[in-house]
């Protein structure tokens, strides 16, 4: 049988263990949990500017039906976001009849390369009047 004073320092080992595991177990939960969400905010910084560059194409088709004139391109702020807007257009004639396509691209994006949270969404859509 093992006396009782050749055992007083075991308790202190077992109680050291265990409050270093659960450091460890908390560590590991908490950079998990940080991580979800920053993947969650990016996904919804991502739809907002998608969003963003809907709401500009849409302005931009609005402009084409109502004067038949590609809009003023170069960027401007939608939503909160920088988007930049191309507008081209090509004369088609097609069964005796001549029209206008113009094909547009609308890209939205928020802060830059070197953030660690870089949003970037393009649109793209083709309109004939």
């Amino acid at each position: 049988m093992i006396k009782l004073r050749q055992q007083r320092g075991a308790a202190l080992f077992v109680g050291i263990f265990l409050i270093t595991v659960v450091v460890v177990f908390a560590a590991v939960v908490a950079l998990t949990s940080a991580t979800q969400q920053l993947g969650q905010a990016r996904a919804g910084l991502a739809q907002q500017a998608w969003y963003a560059a809907a709401a500009r194409m849409e302005g931009a088709i609005e402009s084409i039906v109502s004067s038949d004139v590609c809009p003023a391109g170069g960027p401007t702020s939608t939503l909160g976001y920088d988007t930049v807007l191309s507008c081209s257009s090509e004369s088609v004639s097609e069964g005796g009849n001549d029209y206008e396509v113009y094909t547009l691209e609308v890209t939205a994006s928020q802060g830059s390369l070197s953030d660690p949270v870089f949003v970037r969404r393009s649109v793209r859509a083709q309109v004939a009047d």
